[in-house]
């Protein structure tokens, strides 16, 4: 288990630190407190990175659909 505070964690998310604490105080991201100071576990962030990517499942692709007569005659 490798422990880094809020500071390593806005560097590797690139966000605001003020954005690590709001997400570790709402629980959006795993965190450990001690003592009053939060840290994060670096394999349950790339666990929880890796649980918020969407896959491309959907079966929309704008090139595969038809295309409809253009506007203005053309």
């Amino acid at each position: 288990m490798k422990l880094v505070d809020v500071k390593e964690i806005a560097q590797i998310l690139n966000v605001k630190p003020s954005t690590v604490y709001q997400w570790a105080e709402l629980g959006q991201i795993p965190c450990i407190k001690l003592n009053g100071s939060i840290r994060f576990d670096i394999e349950d962030i790339t666990n929880w990175i890796k649980s918020c990517k969407r896959d491309p499942h959907s079966s929309y692709n704008p090139f595969t659909q038809a295309r409809g007569p253009r506007r203005g005659g053309q």
